[in-house]
């Protein structure tokens, strides 16, 4: 009977007391489960799988009693995935003695039910032991959180800095740079990006192994270190290579010397047990403002200036030219566009006339080389031919311009009589001339059946000073060409010092006097006096004889007078397309007034 009574009691007691409490627990262990769920990105189904995995820990079956435990916890209508959501922590797990004490709870509520006076009993001592385990499941997670905070320290350090040597990284790198860049634009200054690589590291790894090559890398790193400013960085890039930002300068000087005591610091023998190695260091650098903002960019050349440093004899350092870089820059986008161009059609030789005064008639034209550049307009060749100069290319364009001309004269021949007798003059460099097959190539361009209509109409215009220097070489060319219809010609003749016995020794076809004599040969007597001179010298040799850059009418007269009937200027007319051409000799020339 006392049964009944305590059991109606504690009846009582539980629906006024308990059964709130309870609901507020419940809501607790809801709300601790689902920021479990949350913080770890679990998906409420893998709570079953992972409590079995760690309850596997504590012992033999637990997945069996794990579902027990689950199952009994909602037929009592307790949400139990609290408990599993302990299991989720990396590292943690309820004790034993909690987990036996909730089976005997849940195992105590299938049979109390059929004991109502000691039902409501159990309801509180359950409650209790969820508490407990609700502050227990918060502990662990407190441990846990501490235990992941230095993981990801940990895993920080290895993402950002050097293993070895404990400096930064290239990742850190990166971003130490953009906040040293942002910073010196801010406050207007200076700022070096340096490329270091060790002279001499290869050999040390290969004779003491890599153990001591580990001990010398972190050595020179303490050295670095202790050399520069603390607001400077040193950044391991790999292997020997480290980068340095010197940041904060005011003038280019204060990188200097600290670069100089770098590499006195580093060229001091280094002493490890029984051994003392001694290293150096090339250095590479670039300035910002003076170089280029992007981050990348400054890196890379100063990578190619330390490459520059080593090549100078190592332990030194070398500041990168950024306006001999943009030169450089520009001459490979030239010789690449050259090269593009000749691919695509984009150059066209262009004709100037020249005119036999005494005859009053067109007897040949220079083809004179233009490019259709796609940005630039037409140019001339002093615009880009220096690129080629001494190169395959050079060569490779010369080729061009030999059949291109070939071509045209022979279209011209078959238009009408006009061109029945008129030369063609070309300008071939001395690298082109005495490349090895240019002879053969020659004789292969002038035996096409067109070309051979052509014979004794292509002359090659050869700079006086080239026939000269090398005449043994040149001379012999000149004869096998001239055997299959190629004349030659001494271009802006005057302009050296020729030996009369030179001139007998070279079998050319005729002098072209240089345009700077020409052009000057009405107020200067010494112009004057030296194109009377060429002109009486080509007569007595016999030779043909052109007057270029003529630009006045008056200087006309005088080359007529001095019995130089052959001129070639801008009086006379402009280069020209060759479909101008024809259209100018019929209308311009001769001159109406005459």
């Amino acid at each position: 009977m006392w049964l009944v009574v305590l059991s109606a009691g504690l009846l009582g007691i539980y629906r006024l007391v308990v059964t709130p409490l309870m609901g507020m627990v419940n809501m607790l262990i809801a709300v601790s489960s689902l920021f479990f769920l949350f913080l770890l990105k679990r998906r409420p189904e893998q709570i079953e799988r992972i409590a079995n995995m760690a309850l596997g820990a504590v012992f033999v079956g637990a997945s069996l009693v794990y579902l027990f435990l689950y199952d009994n916890t909602i037929r009592l209508g307790v949400f139990f995935p609290f408990v599993a959501g302990a299991f989720y922590l990396r590292g943690a797990r309820i004790g034993l003695r909690w987990l036996l004490a909730t089976v005997a709870v849940i195992l105590a509520g299938h049979l109390l039910p059929w004991f109502p006076d000691a039902y409501s009993a159990f309801e509180i001592a359950a409650a209790c032991l969820y508490l407990s385990l609700l502050f227990a499941v918060l502990y662990n997670f407190e441990k846990v959180r501490s235990e992941h905070f230095e993981q990801e320290k940990q895993l920080e350090n290895i993402a950002h800095f050097d293993g070895l040597t404990g400096v930064p990284n290239r990742m850190l790198l990166a971003d130490r740079l953009a906040q040293a860049l942002a910073r010196t634009k801010r406050e207007q200054g200076l700022m070096a990006v340096c490329y270091l690589d060790l002279d001499g590291f290869k050999p040390v790894n290969d004779k003491y192994g890599h153990q001591i090559g580990d001990q010398v890398l972190v050595e020179v790193t303490r050295r670095i270190k202790e050399t520069i400013r603390e607001d400077d960085t040193v950044a391991r890039l790999g292997g020997d290579e480290f980068a340095l930002l010197l940041v904060g300068l005011q003038v280019p000087e204060e990188c200097v010397g600290s670069l100089q005591r770098l590499l006195e610091t580093l060229n001091q023998p280094i002493l490890l047990p029984g051994i003392s190695i001694r290293i150096s260091a090339s250095i590479g650098v670039a300035l910002y403002p003076q170089d280029e903002e992007n981050a990348e960019t400054l890196l890379r050349h100063a990578d190619q200036a330390m490459y520059i440093a080593k090549q100078a004899g190592r332990n030194r350092y070398h500041l990168f030219d950024a306006a001999h870089d943009r030169r450089a820059r520009s001459h490979h986008d030239l010789l690449r566009g050259i090269r593009r161009g000749l691919a695509r059609g984009e150059f066209e030789l262009y004709y100037q006339p020249k005119v036999d005064l005494a005859k009053r008639r067109m007897v040949g034209a220079e083809a004179l080389l233009r490019w259709h550049h796609p940005q630039r307009g037409l140019l001339r060749p002093d615009e880009f031919l220096r690129v080629i100069e001494n190169t395959e290319l050079e060569i490779e364009l010369g080729d061009w311009v030999i059949g291109s001309a070939l071509a045209q004269l022979c279209r011209w021949r078959a238009e009408g009589e006009e061109f029945e007798e008129f030369e063609v003059s070309i300008n071939i460099s001395a690298y082109h001339l005495r490349s090895a097959d240019f002879v053969h190539k020659m004789q292969s361009a002038m035996q096409g059946c067109c070309a051979r209509a052509c014979r004794g109409c292509l002359q090659i215009e050869v700079l006086e000073s080239v026939a000269l220097e090398d005449i043994a070489h040149v001379s012999p060319i000149i004869n096998a060409c001239r055997e299959f219809g190629v004349g030659f010609v001494l271009d802006d003749f005057g302009t050296g010092y020729s030996p009369l016995t030179c001139l007998s020794d070279l079998a050319v076809d005729g002098l072209k006097i240089d345009q700077s004599f020409v052009r000057g040969m009405l107020y200067d007597r010494g112009a004057r006096a030296i194109v009377q001179g060429i002109i009486a010298l080509a007569q007595a040799f016999e030779r043909g004889v052109v007057a270029e850059g003529a630009e006045q009418t008056e200087q006309l007269r005088v080359l007529q007078e001095m019995g130089c009937p052959v001129v070639q200027g801008n009086v006379i007319a402009l280069p020209m397309p060759a479909a101008e051409l024809a259209e100018w000799c019929r209308r311009e020339w001769p001159p109406k007034a005459d």
